[in-house]
């Protein structure tokens, strides 16, 4: 009896690495832009209660004087949080248009981290009230639809 060799099967190819974190840094990335557009729609709502604010910051008695001693030393701060999320996505849809091709998120995340970095940077747009928050809130929701999109042009190609 001759033993007939059959030939090794192929093993599947591995995706990349980044193929396994990508997306799971997409969806983080489109939660916390969200959380950050959330968080700056709902601040200037939050000053309406600024005769409040400041009554509690003034009484050490208060109950809400560590709240807003809290939220005052967030917003010193506020330029970490920008950078840390135009970061990510700038890396995120940087590595996914490696893969689509697809413009379309990495222009939405370019505009949304400019927004962004501009709202907590730039001092004129940063002093005004209402422009702070619109450009704060535009650029997480454009950070947070550039994610989606990369994520979803990632899943097509799969």
């Amino acid at each position: 009896m001759d033993h007939i060799p059959t030939p090794p099967a192929r093993a599947m190819p591995q995706p990349p690495a980044s193929a396994r974190w990508h997306p799971r840094l997409d969806l983080a990335g489109a939660w916390l832009s969200l959380a950050c557009a959330a968080h700056c729609i709902t601040l200037p709502l939050l000053l309406a209660f600024v005769p409040a604010a400041m009554m509690a910051l003034r009484s050490f008695q208060h109950p809400a004087h560590g709240a807003m001693t809290a939220l005052l030393v967030m917003s010193r701060w506020e330029w970490v949080f920008a950078v840390v999320a135009s970061t990510v996505a700038m890396a995120s849809t940087v590595s996914g248009w490696r893969r689509h091709q697809q413009w379309r998120p990495l222009r939405l995340a370019a505009c949304g981290a400019v927004a962004l970095l501009a709202s907590s940077l730039y001092m004129p747009l940063k002093e005004s009230l209402v422009w702070h928050g619109v450009a704060t809130a535009c650029g997480g929701v454009l950070l947070a639809t550039a994610h989606i999109l990369n994520r979803r042009a990632l899943h097509r190609m799969r």
